[in-house]
């Protein structure tokens, strides 16, 4: 039974597409840096995978995570407006994915300069 007042915390249908469309960004990311096969078009994210492949998945699942707790947090207050924001967030994430994607790793391997790629061993630091 529910106390007077309380409130049963779930995540949306978006919220959970974002987590599916960010998780996948993380893993091909890993994949496609790792083996040199593709760059960190993302210069913040590229600055935390200087610092070690821990580094980065820490920072991208901070990333990932809290802004979804708060949009569920709100939720509670404005339902509507969470779920059209969420709905502007994946949309944008997806094109902004790839039109960096294509911008750096397509139509930068045409031009003069190809895009720097970091070294697979540079993603695991050995002590």
């Amino acid at each position: 039974m529910k106390a007077l007042g309380a409130y049963e915390m779930t995540v949306t249908r978006e919220s959970m597409f974002l987590i599916g469309i960010c998780t996948a960004d993380l893993i091909s990311t890993l994949f496609l840096v790792g083996s040199g096969a593709a760059a960190e078009g993302n210069p913040l994210m590229g600055f935390y995978l200087k610092y070690g492949l821990g580094t980065f998945v820490l920072v991208k699942l901070s990333l990932i995570f809290l802004p979804i707790f708060i949009a569920e947090w709100g939720k509670r207050y404005r339902p509507r407006f969470v779920r059209n924001m969420l709905r502007a967030t994946i949309a944008l994430y997806l094109a902004m994915y790839l039109l960096v994607f294509v911008g750096i790793n397509v139509a930068g391997a045409f031009g003069p300069d190809p895009p720097m790629r970091l070294p697979p061993a540079n993603l695991i630091t050995h002590r």
